[in-house]
């Protein structure tokens, strides 16, 4: 599957490099993570609690082809937020631990710019998740999803190369952790991610 997202990215470069209409950029902003996901104890399925949502990080690269009245935009981002879940510790007491998302994502947006100042857009995300991060050293990841599909759908504005937007993330799948204390207590988080992403661009 990695060889595979590989090949793609590789192939949507290549052909955007012999565009004619093709603008590069950077961007990066703040993702507001509106899910908050589950928790629950392997042993029996025995339900837990919610979890809570915080806010992250993404930044990466664009590009922008124009197309017949319309714009193509793939982009490369590293995007990273947290969850936070109330489990038991190894005295089987109740412990806030947070877990650390880490993801690279590929949104292919497509849009239509209007009045030469505002845009609308909408298009996949795919996502690869590389890592959970504990923030409390009695907990370890036992294993976690690696993939997962999602759309956006989107509406910005552009002042000379400066592009701000705000897209509305929803995945189309359920992504989740196990994790276990250093007794081997395991726990299962699920979340299906939702994300309002605030970010500004720039055009080379």
């Amino acid at each position: 599957m990695k060889k595979l997202i590989l090949t793609a990215i590789v192939g949507l470069a290549a052909n955007f490099a012999t565009a004619q209409n093709i603008n590069f950029g950077i961007k990066g902003g703040a993702v507001f993570n509106t899910d908050k996901g589950k928790v629950w104890e392997d042993a029996g399925n025995i339900f837990k609690k919610d979890g809570k949502a915080s806010a992250g990080f993404q930044a990466g690269a664009l590009a922008r082809v124009s197309l017949a009245g319309i714009y193509i935009q793939p982009e490369l981002l590293y995007t990273q937020f947290k969850n936070e879940y109330n489990v038991l510790d190894k005295n089987d007491k109740p412990q806030d631990i947070g877990i650390t998302k880490k993801r690279l994502d590929i949104p292919v947006n497509v849009g239509k710019r209007f009045l030469g100042i505002g845009h609308v857009q909408a298009g996949p995300v795919f996502s690869y998740y590389f890592d959970d991060k504990l923030s409390v050293k009695d907990f370890t990841t036992a294993k976690q999803d690696e993939f997962n599909v999602g759309m956006q759908i989107g509406a910005g504005v552009e002042v000379s190369k400066l592009l701000f937007d705000l897209r509305y993330e929803f995945g189309l799948g359920k992504i989740g952790s196990d994790i276990a204390n250093s007794n081997g207590r395991r726990f299962q988080t699920e979340n299906r991610p939702q994300m309002l992403n605030l970010t500004v661009a720039y055009l080379f």
